[in-house]
């Protein structure tokens, strides 16, 4: 935990124009707050690809309503980079954070077809809303920072694409 709000506070500090490495945010809209995410699993099960990724770690835009907590909402959407198409999106999900504190909120885990070629890719869209919990005043697109694909069970390796 100690290690978590070090690394959040000195995140924090940094410019947000400053890109942290492919899970980290960069502003689309607004000013956001930190935001990092991870790697996406990607097991086949059948003519489908389920695919899991945890919740991204968010916290409240900088200066946000010291002692309060901001609303956080993501959600996961598929991109298809081989077929240049939107595979799948799941639902939005909220939290609330402060600027020490990440929101909490649930994984997710969306199914597409397998077909080939895909090549999938899995972006978590992070919105900071203002305080009537409704409009966004910033956003950024986080891209997963690799994809672990599985076989059932079987661990297939890390790649630059969910196939």
């Amino acid at each position: 935990m100690i290690g978590k709000l070090t690394t959040a506070l000195a995140l924090s500090t940094t410019t947000a124009a400053l890109v942290f490495g492919a899970g980290a945010a960069t502003a689309d809209t607004g000013l956001p707050g930190v935001a990092l995410t991870g790697q996406a699993t990607c097991t086949h099960k059948d003519d489908r690809i389920e695919i899991e990724i945890a919740a991204p770690v968010v916290y409240a835009q900088p200066g946000y309503r010291p002692g309060e907590h901001q609303q956080i909402r993501y959600r996961t959407v598929v991109y298809d980079a081989a077929q240049h198409t939107l595979a799948g999106a799941g639902e939005w999900r909220k939290g609330k954070s402060t600027d020490t504190k990440p929101a909490e909120m649930d994984d997710t885990k969306v199914k597409v077809l397998r077909n080939d070629p895909n090549a999938y890719q899995v972006v978590q869209q992070v919105e900071w809303l203002a305080p009537d919990g409704e409009n966004p005043v910033a956003s950024t697109d986080l891209a997963a920072t690799g994809y672990l694909i599985k076989d059932g069970r079987t661990v297939l390796g890390t790649f630059e694409y969910c196939q």
